[in-house]
C-alpha cells in the first residue's frame, strides 16, 4: 500500500513537472513576443512624437489648401504648398518635409477603401 501511494505521488509529481515545463515554454514564447512589441511600440512612439511636433504647421498648410487652392491646377497647388512650407520654416513653425493634405487630414483606412 505504501509503494502504491508513493507510486501515485511520483506520477503526480511527474505530471506537475511536465505541466511546469510546458508553462515555462509558453512563458518564454510570450516574453520573446513582447520583446518585439517593445521595439514596435518605441518606433510608433517616436513617429508620433515627430508627427506631434509637425502638427501645427501641417494643419495650417492643410487649412490653406482646403480654403484657397481647390480651384487651381495641381501644379500651382504644389508650388504654393512648397512656398507655404518655406514660410513656415522661416518663422520656425515646424512642418513635415513630405507634407501631404491626405496624410494630415485623411484617414488612411477610409482612403484605401
Amino acid at each position: 500500500a505504501v509503494v502504491s501511494t508513493q507510486s501515485t505521488g511520483k506520477e503526480d509529481l511527474e505530471v506537475q513537472v511536465d505541466m511546469c515545463a510546458k508553462k515555462l515554454a509558453r512563458a518564454e514564447k510570450l516574453i520573446g513576443g513582447l520583446g518585439g512589441e517593445q521595439t514596435r511600440w518605441e518606433a510608433a512612439a517616436e513617429s508620433l512624437g515627430v508627427e506631434y511636433i509637425n502638427l501645427t504647421g501641417d494643419v495650417l498648410i492643410s487649412s490653406g489648401v482646403v480654403a484657397y487652392l481647390g480651384a487651381f491646377t495641381s501644379t500651382f497647388r504644389d508650388e504654393q504648398v512648397k512656398e507655404w512650407m518655406k514660410n513656415c520654416l522661416d518663422i520656425n513653425l515646424p512642418c513635415d518635409p513630405n507634407f501631404s493634405v491626405i496624410t494630415t487630414l485623411g484617414d488612411p483606412v477610409k482612403i484605401r477603401s
